[in-house]
């Protein structure tokens, strides 16, 4: 029962191993870990590019801090099984030294039987018969040959069976050594996937407080300008006092959000930033009069339209102006490029519409 509650726990250890894949072939497990470097490299060069959102680089740490608990897991399930390998080793190594002990002492009894048949010579038996007087003689020593004989028979079958547990037994030793093998090569890949996680991890994290910097930083400098840009578009533009049309506008620039309309990180955005290359056209998003086309300190080169009813929309760290004070543009004509004047993170539109010269969310205006 023994032999075979243990056999049973080999196998059962054995599936589970395979089944989480520390068993693997070497090449495969190096394939997985190389597959993963490669990914985690590609993870970090795009996050040194500086072109990932707020919400892409929280949504890489967390995704980055998912892979860790998992990886940690399986480090410690693969230490864990490493663990009960090295017991079953250990209580292997020890029935193998019992049936090497068992053998030494039939071995033993097998020498002192063919010493004393020796000695005694090949006819010991029939003339142990012969030599006998009486019949009740006789049949005691019938008896006593059978009983040696059946001895020696039983002698050499226990040694044949624990030759047999033995060469069971150094296969079952020889398969939980390779498993140990191929578990420690399974704990050494994970701990350097963790290291690269982390890594990785932390280059996001750094990502991510220098763009919070950089955008705290932008915000400043473009509040500083709030009132003398309120100032301009109320001298400049025209004024409401009605309800404001959001229909007829198109985007200025196509592009992803990096940065939107609203609250963020301890300021607040009074436009939105769509990414774009540098020299990418940058065209009025409605027909209109351009009220300014001009140097705006934080917001870098500028142009402000007024489309009438008191709505007037402003395209802010432009690298070129296209356009001059007093012109009258058509939607869609190109004004500006794409650029990172002023205070900017990087090449992006900072696109706004104001109604009497307050900002408001530009986003509701745009299809």
């Amino acid at each position: 029962m023994k032999r075979g509650a243990r056999a049973r726990g080999l196998m059962a250890l054995l599936l589970l191993l395979c089944s989480i894949g520390f068993l693997a072939a070497p090449a495969n497990a190096e394939t997985q870990l190389s597959q993963t470097r490669r990914r985690l490299a590609a993870v970090r060069a795009q996050l040194r590019s500086s072109r990932s959102t707020d919400a892409q680089l929280r949504a890489t740490i967390a995704g980055l801090g998912g892979n860790l608990n998992a990886t940690r897991s399986r480090l410690s399930s693969a230490e864990s099984s490493l663990d009960r390998l090295s017991a079953m080793i250990a209580g292997q190594e020890r029935r193998l030294a019992d049936l090497a002990a068992a053998r030494g002492r039939r071995s033993n009894l097998v020498d002192k039987r063919a010493r004393a048949m020796y000695i005694m010579g090949p006819g010991m038996g029939a003339e142990s018969l012969l030599a006998s007087r009486t019949l009740s003689d006789f049949v005691a020593r019938s008896t006593s040959l059978s009983y040696a004989l059946r001895f020696d028979q039983t002698v050499m079958e226990d040694l044949s069976r624990i030759a047999d547990q033995a060469r069971k037994a150094r296969a079952a030793l020889a398969a939980q050594r390779s498993a140990v093998t191929n578990v420690r090569r399974a704990i050494a890949e994970r701990a350097a996937e963790i290291a690269d996680i982390l890594e990785t991890k932390q280059v996001a994290e750094l990502a991510l407080a220098g763009k919070i910097s950089d955008f705290q930083d932008e915000v400043r400098a473009l509040e500083a300008e709030q009132a003398r840009i309120l100032a301009l578009i109320r001298s400049r533009a025209s004024y409401s006092t009605g309800r404001v049309s959001r229909r007829g506008f198109i985007w200025p620039v196509h592009g992803p959000i990096t940065s939107p309309y609203g609250p963020r990180n301890g300021g607040f955005h009074t436009g939105m930033d769509i990414g774009c290359r540098t020299g990418t056209p940058i065209v009025a998003a409605k027909a209109g009069r351009v009220i300014a086309a001009e140097w705006g300190g934080g917001y870098g080169e500028m142009v402000i339209i007024d489309h009438g009813n008191g709505v007037s929309t402003l395209y802010a760290h432009n690298s070129h102006l296209y356009v001059h004070q007093g012109q009258s543009v058509r939607r869609g004509q190109h004004i500006s490029a794409c650029g990172s004047t002023g205070h900017a993170t990087g090449p992006h539109c900072h696109f706004e519409v104001r109604i009497n010269g307050q900002y408001t969310n530009p986003r509701p205006f745009l299809p």
